[in-house]
């Protein structure tokens, strides 16, 4: 009896949970990324909560005004960004996605 309730449960969190993606969004998800394309959330962000945090994230008094969780804020307040990034290889990173953010919007 166990078993099948642990069975049971796992089958619902496979059902509600995970689920699979809708075609769309496989396409969408798919065509959207380049092999050499960086990606904002594992990539970028990561510089500025390092740099930046807690002000700019959320529950930061920065937040509202420039929240640097999202890529539109970086790609379009760079020159005032890159004051506080020192380190090379960050802001090599930083200046490339802001290209390839540029050239997909």
């Amino acid at each position: 009896m166990k078993t099948l309730l642990l069975l049971i449960a796992s089958l619902l969190c496979l059902w509600f949970g995970t689920g699979k993606p809708k075609p769309a969004e496989t396409k969408k998800s798919i065509a959207s990324v380049k092999p050499d394309t960086l990606h904002f959330t594992t990539q970028v962000q990561p510089i500025f909560q390092q740099h930046c945090n807690p002000c700019h994230f959320p529950g930061g008094k920065m937040y509202e005004k420039l929240p640097f969780d999202q890529g539109t804020t970086i790609a379009h307040h760079l020159p005032g960004i890159m004051k506080r990034i020192k380190q090379e290889e960050e802001v090599a990173t930083i200046k490339r996605y802001v290209e390839e953010w540029g050239k997909n919007n």
